[in-house]
């Protein structure tokens, strides 16, 4: 996996383009990755990284996401979708 620039403590995150579509990277520590589609399951919003809190949070109702997509807090009721 290219372009997954952004580390923070021992793993590295980013919204990455692959073949035209865009994906929720996670890296942990081990040098595993979780690609995940950054669409909330909501409304369908795209979820952005939270390097404070190491989650992927939506900008449009506050759903919260841990890095490998289980929900944290809603209204989203499901993960986001491993890809």
């Amino acid at each position: 996996m290219e372009n997954v620039p952004y580390w923070t403590d021992n793993a590295s995150i980013e919204i990455i383009g692959s073949r035209g579509k865009k994906l929720a990277a996670f890296r942990d520590g081990d040098g595993n990755v979780c690609k995940l589609s950054p669409v909330c399951p909501h409304l369908g919003c795209h979820v952005v990284w939270n390097s404070a809190e190491s989650t992927w949070d939506c900008p449009c109702h506050g759903s919260r996401f841990k890095p490998t997509g289980e929900v944290i807090a809603g209204p989203a009721e499901e993960p986001l979708t491993p890809i």
